[in-house]
């Protein structure tokens, strides 16, 4: 659910900031090279930035592997235009950083006809080791409660399943419209309006499930909650908090 959350906000973002104009479109070859002995043949890396919509594990900008130490990737873009980037390992908990584990600023460049662009990467990013017993809805829900939300997540998951691709498709198309030599601009209109109605039913869809999961929980539930929540920035945190509880002790 909280990466549900996420990718509507991105997909949201980038309906409202797309204007269908008129653009040349070039090609911006990158390579490159890893810190320490690379990695495994089966790990990937991935580039992400303004150019699509900051997914740090989006397949269609997965680098193609050289060696264990360098990878490439052509990236299509609007020529004579300002794009921002990253490398990861498929997440941002394994995004790029300074050897001293410290953020970096984006990388940055202008696309230009024939630009080739080499980069180093000097470290990734290693996380934390989670801690448990950090919820504040541990023990307080019963054996009931829980069944009766795995349910409703079961049943929006279910029905969430037809609507992720279809909403894909509509953007991939959006895209490939944006680069054509004559972008269509009724087309581009049209497939807006598509993206837009998929959307709304997918908010309609976990709005009407949240609410129906908050009527399972008692007032006081609810209040300790609100209480987490008052330093919460990431409204994925109440969707953990109900989905990673467990049942209170005299409910096993």
């Amino acid at each position: 659910m909280k990466k549900l959350f996420v990718f509507l906000c991105c997909v949201v973002t980038g309906m409202f900031v797309h204007n269908a104009v008129s653009a040349q479109a070039t090609v911006v070859r990158f390579l490159v090279e890893l810190p320490g002995q690379g990695i495994s043949q089966d790990s990937a890396v991935y580039m992400a930035g303004s150019f699509n919509g900051w997914n740090p594990k989006d397949e269609n900008y997965r680098m193609a592997r050289e060696d264990s130490l360098h990878y490439k990737l052509e990236v299509p873009c609007f020529a004579n235009k300002d794009y921002e980037y990253k490398y990861t390992l498929g997440g941002w908990e394994h995004v790029e950083k300074t050897p001293e584990g410290k953020e970096i600023d984006n990388r940055k460049f202008t696309s230009l006809k024939k630009l080739k662009i080499k980069d180093k990467v000097l470290a990734w990013n290693v996380p934390a080791p989670k801690k448990e017993g950090q919820n504040p809805m541990a023990g307080m829900l019963s054996k009931e409660q829980i069944e009766q939300m795995t349910q409703m997540k079961d049943s929006i998951t279910k029905k969430l399943a037809p609507a992720i691709p279809k909403l894909m498709g509509i953007l991939q198309k959006v895209n490939m419209n944006l680069l054509a030599d004559k972008p269509d601009l009724a087309l581009g209109k049209q497939y807006n309006e598509e993206a837009v109605g998929i959307v709304s039913q997918i908010l309609e869809l976990v709005t009407n499930t949240l609410m129906k999961t908050m009527d399972v929980l008692t007032p006081e539930q609810k209040q300790k909650m609100r209480d987490a929540m008052k330093n919460s920035t990431n409204p994925g945190d109440l969707i953990n908090m109900i989905t990673n509880s467990k049942p209170s002790p005299s409910d096993k």
